[in-house]
C-alpha cells in the first residue's frame, strides 16, 4: 500500500498545484490582459460585468490556444 499512497499523494499535490489551469480559463493569461479587462469593467452595466468579463477572457484564452496551434504547424 505504500506505493499507492505515495502515488496518490503525488497526484493530489500535482492537482492542487496545476488544477486551476483546467478549471480557470484565465490561469495562463498574462496579468496585463486580465488587468486591461478589469479596467474596462466600469463601462459595462453592473449586472452584466461578470458575464462580459468571463466572455472576454474566454475569447482571449481561445485565441491564445488557436494562435499556439497555428505556430506549431
Amino acid at each position: 500500500m505504500g506505493i499507492l499512497s505515495d502515488l496518490d499523494k503525488k497526484l493530489t499535490d500535482n492537482l492542487y498545484e496545476h488544477g486551476s489551469q483546467f478549471t480557470d480559463a484565465v490561469a495562463d493569461l498574462p496579468r496585463e490582459a486580465v488587468g486591461t479587462v478589469d479596467r474596462l469593467m466600469p463601462f459595462i452595466q453592473p449586472e452584466a460585468r461578470e458575464t462580459v468579463k468571463s466572455q472576454i477572457l474566454g475569447l482571449i484564452h481561445e485565441y491564445k490556444i488557436e494562435a499556439s496551434d497555428r505556430g506549431a504547424e
